[in-house]
């Protein structure tokens, strides 16, 4: 996790950076394992850890117009956007999707595989689950405890998403891609796929991106499906969406 240690002047008439300490948080303890500075006076939610095969990375923005993969522990720059001051893209927040697979008996003794997206705790691990097949015997229909087990360690997909403006318009939070399949050599790859989509009030970018079908291991189309959370405003006379900026 990053987190503002202190506040860094610049010169009279410019606005503060701030330097950001780098932890490593396992249960409830941390650990301080870097810092860095970033040319701006808030951190805003601009650090974000993910794993790409066994190593560990995060999205992190030391200039307000960039965003760069840090290797983690070593808190290495590995590379990533250049800096554009006064023309950029300013992120703002970042998510980067994790997942696990998990693997079940049907009823047919079949090995079947689900996918849960940010799992939590109660998510791994093994447990049984319970199927309900008629006994040939009674035809009535009885409890058999099924294993659940864990098929696959937390993983994070090799994309993940930003919400920002451009730099000089900021009165909305846009929505982007970020391509993650080159970050262990330092290379992230954004655009503008969704069109123009902004966050919505009182969200951070995470709440606002279900991720519920994706990957789903069956393969039908709708599992490259996401679903984002937008906003509208509307006229309650008629119910027309109309555009904030008239």
């Amino acid at each position: 996790m990053g987190r503002v240690l202190e506040s860094v002047p610049n010169k009279p008439g410019t606005s503060n950076s701030v330097r950001v300490g780098v932890f490593r948080v396992e249960g409830n303890a941390k650990e301080q394992v870097g810092e860095y500075l970033r040319n701006y006076s808030t951190l805003l939610k601009m650090f974000c850890h993910f794993r790409k095969g066994e190593r560990d990375f995060a999205l992190y923005s030391p200039k307000y117009t960039v965003t760069r993969i840090m290797e983690l522990p070593s808190c290495r720059d590995l590379g990533g956007e250049e800096d554009s001051t006064g023309a950029g893209f300013c992120p703002a927040d970042y998510y980067v999707p994790s997942y696990v697979d998990r693997e079940y008996e049907d009823l047919e003794g079949k090995l079947r595989r689900s996918r849960i997206h940010e799992p939590a705790p109660e998510d791994l691990g093994e447990k049984f689950q319970s199927v309900w097949p008629v006994d040939p015997a009674t035809g009535n229909r009885v409890e058999v405890k099924k294993p659940d087990r864990q098929a696959t360690p937390v993983l994070n997909y090799e994309f993940g998403f930003v919400a920002g403006c451009v730099w000089g318009d900021d009165g909305s939070w846009k929505i982007q891609y970020l391509d993650l399949s080159g970050a262990d050599k330092g290379i992230v790859r954004r655009d503008d796929r969704f069109g123009h989509i902004e966050l919505p009030d009182g969200l951070d970018l995470r709440a606002a991106i279900n991720m519920y079908d994706y990957g789903n291991p069956c393969g039908k189309d709708w599992s490259h499906h996401i679903t984002i959370a937008v906003q509208s405003r509307i006229d309650l006379r008629t119910g027309k969406v109309v555009d904030p900026s008239v």
